[in-house]
């Protein structure tokens, strides 16, 4: 699990850390909080709301913003930006490859 989140983070391809450019801020901090909450869920519950958040940003009218929280997943507590469900989405999918 842990070479998994490496590469997510890093990428596939990565290069060595000298030569890999930094990663989107944004990004970055969206999936490391995302990590941490995934962390505590058991499997069953990352895979509904793998499942929800798909469906969700498969929506013609899903919006990647940035930080306008204005989307809801069911199984989840509050609002969230387009661009932090992409990064939670890429995150249990890294959890769910590694199980």
């Amino acid at each position: 699990m842990r070479e998994t989140l490496r590469k997510l983070f890093r990428g596939s391809d990565a290069k060595p850390a000298q030569s890999t450019p930094a990663p989107d801020r944004v990004d970055y901090s969206y999936r490391v909080f995302w990590t941490k909450q995934a962390r505590s869920w058991d499997a069953a519950r990352r895979r509904s709301i793998l499942a929800a958040t798909r469906t969700l940003t498969a929506s013609e009218t899903f919006n990647p913003n940035v930080f306008e929280r204005r989307y809801q997943v069911e199984g989840m507590d509050g609002e969230h930006s387009g661009a932090s469900l992409l990064a939670l989405i890429q995150v249990l999918e890294a959890f769910d490859a590694a199980e």
